[in-house]
């Protein structure tokens, strides 16, 4: 029985994901939490902004990467993964000059961590469909489609994708079977760092795991979904109500049609009881149902020689007692109480409009936590990564712009003596630190002098990378006279000296402090007159004073006193004056606490030369793997290794491939061919792995071309393949004029 329960309970939350009617569903707790719950959280839409933008371009950028991904339009079917699952993972990845931005769920991915708390290796499986005929041979999908899978293993140098017929298994132990009949490339990841990041809804007080809105609540959830089924039931079976008449059946009920009467089901006979010449009607359906030549019986319209002593009544079954639907309705209460929300059918302490708004701050702070969680701790960080690579992008194009060669770090394998390795190591240290203070240098003077050199790409670094998120209009509209009140309030915080831009926080929650500082460009004349009159006021005091002999030292002005200076006094009104008149934003410095743990400038050059990013590691091979292919002349060991052995240091580095240049669908999309599919002569980097019922062993691979056939990566930023600031000369230039705003 629990487990019957348990499958009904994940019947009901994969049909409100979905939104299907494949799941018939009695309660409406869960589906009315979740809506309750995207109105509070989402609200008029979400609105991310930058926490500073000296700039502005920050803030276009970011405008426009939400455009392109319609994150905003996403965010309702993010937000019912994120409450029933409990978490799930941003994910985004370079594709070309921009940015694909994605959402997984938690049965879509894995994520595992290192001891610093930092993701180390993530496991990504999403699906997608092809038009039939278009690609190679795969499971039909829901639409007719041909329906393919695409694993991803992401670490911070490679990128390990996979298409499969499908879906893999993410915690099988060891590789999934399918995989060896898949095809398969390693590319290079670009960013150097694993561009993702977990949200968590309902997080523990320790680890990294979250649970569901619902999954505790499992049993009274399906308990009030079969209570209420049994009410539904009720009322179809007693809803009827039973005619009670003291005349003859004959005299009050007429045919419906021609045909043999058919058999009407009695109490009796539902219970199974038969009788001489009314043989039991408990497994055939009631009359008048359809079907067959069944006929039924009506009322007669008039009915007539009625006596005195005749009745004729109707019985109406009571189907739903008062206490059980009392109860029925104090159970969903109590269910959507303990989930942080409001039942809207049930509120009965909200007699006037205030009180239930005030009852409704429930769910908005509710909502406002989880918010926290999916967009605050969530998107906002992923959209600060990606601010993050547009700087440096941004300062490797500007070197290269400028012609400013990146030092090259030592190699350990052609250093055998660990004290000169040591020492040269020590030496690229100082020479990396002389080339960032150089570099920073040329791009402080190059904004200043708002002079950028051509070519130039990404964002201008601008310290803090920190972004943030607001709603573009409340659930409750302010009326006129809130409006009017809250102005009142912050009139009334200006005449007592609190700072114009604390006071207007009451006015404008949702903006920022710069927000608030640009709109008091003007004249605040209030403020501007109550504060010269107070200066009125300290200089004619002080001119009074000038006058009034002091009671103990006749022979000298009260002014003479030190302890009644007034001097202080007036330069508090000046100064509180002049910052009324002169608001400007506060500059806040880069702390280096958002930075990704990524790849060091050591293991960067290590991979741009061919080797691993670490000694001892494994060598990169950036190409089709996916057939095993192992001999000499193959992608993996082009013609002229020695000896069939890979090229280490002098591997050609045209065989890189970066995922920014690689095709790979995007999940749920439909496609007109598939670009995994091998054709002679294409450049798409896939490999096919043998056939199926082929053993994987001892095969060549087929149609594998050397990465070289094709266009081949971006050509070096200061020597080095692998650095990120390369876009192409139609990617995103950087505007020519950045403009600071004057304090």
């Amino acid at each position: 029985m629990p487990a019957a329960k348990s499958q009904r309970f994940r019947e009901l939350l994969e049909a409100l994901r979905s939104r299907t009617a494949s799941g018939e569903s009695d309660t409406l707790v869960v589906g009315g939490h979740l809506v309750q719950q995207q109105l509070f959280m989402l609200r008029q839409g979400i609105e991310f902004y930058p926490k500073q933008d000296t700039f502005g371009h920050r803030k276009t950028f970011l405008q426009n990467l939400i455009t392109e991904n319609e994150v905003d339009q996403r965010l309702e079917g993010v937000v019912d993964d994120f409450l029933l699952d409990g978490k799930g993972i941003w994910f985004f990845r370079p594709v070309r000059d921009s940015y694909r931005i994605l959402w997984f769920p938690k049965s879509d991915y894995r994520a595992y961590y290192d001891a610093m708390a930092e993701i180390d290796e993530l496991i990504l499986v999403y699906s997608y469909e092809v038009k039939p005929g278009a690609g190679m041979s795969a499971n039909p999908g829901p639409n007719g489609q041909m329906q393919q899978w695409v694993k991803l293993v992401v670490r911070r140098d490679s990128i390990r994708e996979t298409i499969l017929m499908s879906r893999p298994n993410l915690d099988a132990a060891g590789p999934f079977t399918g995989e060896m009949f898949g095809r398969t490339r390693t590319v290079r990841n670009s960013l150097g760092f694993i561009p993702a990041v977990e949200a968590f809804n309902k997080m523990r007080s320790t680890g990294m795991d979250a649970t569901g809105d619902f999954d505790w609540l499992e049993s009274q959830i399906t308990g009030h979904d079969e209570l209420v089924g049994n009410i539904r039931e009720n009322i179809r079976f007693f809803g009827n109500p039973t005619l009670v008449s003291s005349r003859p059946k004959t005299d009050i009920t007429t045919e419906a049609s021609t045909g043999s009467p058919a058999q009407r089901p009695t109490i009796a006979s539902q219970a199974g009881f038969s009788g001489e010449g009314a043989p039991s009607t408990r497994m055939s359906p009631p009359a008048g149902s359809g079907g067959g030549r069944e006929r039924g019986f009506k009322i007669a319209r008039i009915i007539s020689n009625v006596d005195p002593t005749d009745r004729v009544a109707y019985i109406t079954p009571d189907s739903v007692s008062g206490d059980q639907n009392l109860y029925a309705r104090q159970y969903r209460e109590e269910l959507r109480g303990v989930l942080g929300g409001v039942d809207e059918l049930g509120i009965s302490s909200g007699a006037t409009a205030y009180e239930i708004k005030s009852l409704f701050g429930r769910p908005a702070a509710t909502a406002g936590r989880k918010c926290r969680g999916l967009l605050t701790y969530g998107l906002c960080k992923l959209l600060a990564l990606i601010i993050y690579n547009e700087e440096r992008v941004f300062r490797e194009s500007f070197a290269a712009a400028i012609k400013m060669k990146r030092p090259e770090a030592p190699l350990q394998e052609e250093i055998t003596d660990p004290k000169k390795f040591r020492k040269e190591a020590e030496a690229f240290d100082a020479a990396m630190a002389k080339y960032d203070a150089k570099l920073e240098e040329a791009i402080r003077k190059a904004v200043q002098e708002q002079a950028m050199p051509p070519g130039v790409t990404g964002l201008i670094p601008d310290g803090d990378r920190q972004v943030d998120w607001r709603w573009r209009g409340p659930v409750f509209e302010d009326s006129a006279d809130d409006i009017l009140q809250k102005s009142i309030v912050v009139r009334n915080l200006q005449e007592l000296g609190v700072a114009s831009v604390e006071a207007l926080r009451h006015l404008f929650p949702d903006k920022t402090d710069e927000e608030r500082s640009a709109m008091l460009s003007g004249f605040p004349f209030r403020m501007a007159q109550q504060t010269q009159a107070s200066i009125a006021t300290f200089l004619s005091l002080v001119s009074q004073m000038q006058q009034t002999p002091h009671p103990q030292a006749p022979n000298l002005p009260l002014l003479a006193d030190p302890r009644l200076d007034l001097t202080p006094y007036i330069y508090r009104a000046f100064d509180f004056l002049k910052r009324e008149l002169t608001y400007a934003g506060t500059y806040r410095d880069s702390s280096g606490s958002g930075d990704p743990a990524g790849l060091d400038a050591f293991q960067r050059s290590r991979l741009a030369r061919g080797l691993p990013a670490s000694t001892g590691g494994e060598p990169p091979t950036f190409v089709p793997d996916g057939s095993g292919a192992t001999g000499p002349g193959s992608a993996l060991f082009p013609t002229g290794a020695p000896g069939g052995e890979p090229m280490g240091r002098g591997s050609s580095r045209a065989l890189q491939l970066f995922e920014r240049d690689a095709q790979l669908p995007g999940p749920g999309s439909v496609l007109a061919t598939d670009p995994a599919s091998t054709r002679p002569g294409s450049s798409s980097g896939w490999g096919d792995g043998p056939a199926p019922g082929v053993p994987a062993t001892g095969l060549q691979p087929r149609a594998l071309l050397p990465a070289a056939s094709g266009p081949g990566p971006a050509p070096a930023v200061g020597g080095d393949p692998f650095a990120v600031g390369y876009r192409r000369t139609n990617g995103r230039p950087v505007p020519g004029r950045p403009q600071r705003r004057k304090s």
